[in-house]
């Protein structure tokens, strides 16, 4: 009976090392994943109208097939919103889970300006295209099928690790992740959200590979801008008149350079990167929030880019002019909307009070039309950013893995506002023109490319969620 019994303890010991050190043929799940991808892009998913129904029962299918539990949920207001929460379970029930964050929408693409049909997902040259390759299909399956082939091996992890698709994130995600945290939160409740907003680059930073791991994102701040006043003749100006006004207004708002803030995730970013690239110039970068090297050289650091001058201070664009109705006569209304994008810790009403300091005229009026309430950091020295930290590394030993703050917005922001620390990146590495056809013209991404982010995020939550 004792042997038996140590044979038994020895073959459940196997079987859990089994699991622990598997690793998938990964030219087998190769064919498999880029089919995948490929039927899941070809699902037209464009937003707006943001029908993503059929998208959803897609993934479900998949769930079904594969004996992975999920849960599907449709909006009432509008059931063309659907979203989709899967699961492996974990062992320990006090531990909150990792949830992989990915949404389903996508922007819409123009037959005429691709070199390819946009929902064809076609290959060329080991490349894929299609809308929705890089933002953010391929990451959405990276995501589920390392959860499908972890399932396989029968792998239970001690943290329950979820898999939530989304709809509407394209256009700020009110019947998306913002309606799943309303009404659903006690299916959600994570420790840690792993969603898009950083990626990997070759060019971002000359001479360097650098993964980009979003921490914290500037906030959406819309206003609108409005002057009233007299209508009148088109052949009788007068001074005051409401474009007039607003015109003038304008320009001082796009002509004023905010200053330089160093927040601290940039902080981190240019050391980290300073520290890799040595030198006068690595020196500037690692010292960049002492006062003298502030004061000497951050603006030409902010020149470098666009990219990395948003980065640093608040910025104002001016993205809508509304006004008049014929052209020989003078409108009695003129109105514009300004699209400002706040640095974390930017009180938005005081970055009111500064624009009518700039305009000095109180015939202008601001009306705010979005106000952010976000202004959380999420953590980079935790168990989760240095996983995935060091599974970078461990394939591409030269790159820099730094914390990052993202300029755009992404649906993180809602988890944020509940004090969540979420961690963007999308683990492949791509160069700048790359990048520029996320939202652009022929979206892609290689199929090595996928095939690294696909093992990245697989091993990253194998770690992340097994015993520690």
């Amino acid at each position: 009976m004792y042997i038996k019994s140590k044979l038994i303890y020895c073959f459940q010991i196997l079987i859990f090392l089994s699991t622990i050190f598997a690793n998938p043929n990964w030219d087998q799940v190769q064919i498999e994943s880029v089919s995948l991808l490929q039927k899941y892009i070809q699902i037209d998913t464009s937003n707006p109208p943001g029908d993503v129904t059929k998208a959803i029962n897609w993934l479900a299918e998949l769930c079904e097939k594969n004996e992975i539990s999920y849960q599907t949920f449709t909006v009432d207001k509008d059931p063309r919103r659907m979203h989709l929460l899967a699961e492996i379970k974990g062992r320990n029930s006090n531990l909150k889970p990792l949830l992989l964050l990915n949404h389903v929408d996508v922007v819409p693409a123009d037959l005429d300006a691709w070199s390819t049909d946009p929902f064809g997902a076609e290959i060329k040259d080991g490349i894929i295209y299609g809308r929705g390759a890089l933002d953010m299909k391929s990451l959405g399956m990276m995501q589920l099928i390392s959860l499908i082939l972890l399932n396989r091996e029968g792998w239970v992890p001690d943290r329950t690790v979820k898999f939530l698709a989304v709809a509407d994130e394209e256009i700020l995600g009110e019947y998306g992740v913002q309606w799943m945290i309303e009404n659903h939160w006690d299916l959600l409740d994570p420790e840690w959200v792993w969603d898009e907003g950083g990626i990997g680059s070759t060019d971002s930073f000359p001479g360097m590979d650098v993964f980009a791991i979003a921490v914290a994102q500037k906030k959406s701040f819309w206003v609108e801008v409005e002057v009233n006043g007299l209508s009148g003749h088109g052949s009788r100006p007068f001074d005051g008149y409401s474009n007039q006004v607003l015109a003038t207004a304008l320009s001082k708002i796009v002509n004023w350079e905010t200053p330089i803030e160093i927040n601290p995730v940039i902080e981190e970013m240019f050391y980290r990167i300073g520290d890799n690239k040595g030198g006068t110039e690595g020196f500037v970068m690692k010292n960049i929030n002492n006062p003298i090297i502030h004061y000497l050289f951050s603006n030409k650091v902010s020149e470098k880019s666009t990219t990395v001058n948003a980065m640093l201070r608040n910025t104002i664009s001016l993205t809508q002019i509304n006004s008049g109705y014929k052209t020989n006569i003078i409108p009695e209304k003129a109105n514009a909307t300004l699209d400002i994008r706040l640095l974390p810790d930017t009180n938005p009403e005081d970055f009111l009070l500064d624009l009518e300091r700039i305009v000095k005229d109180k015939r202008v009026n601001f009306t705010p039309k979005r106000i952010p309430s976000n202004n959380f950091i999420s953590e980079w020295d935790n168990r989760f950013f240095n996983v995935v930290s060091k599974e970078l590394y461990s394939r591409k030993p030269n790159a820099v893995v730094i914390p990052f703050m993202t300029i755009g917005g992404t649906d993180s922001q809602f988890f944020q506002e509940k004090g969540v620390d979420c961690y963007g990146i999308i683990p492949v590495l791509v160069d700048e023109s790359d990048i520029q056809t996320m939202h652009g013209i022929d979206e892609r991404i290689s199929i090595e490319n996928y095939m690294f982010g696909l093992q990245v995020v697989y091993n990253s939550i194998k770690k992340v969620c097994g015993k520690e």
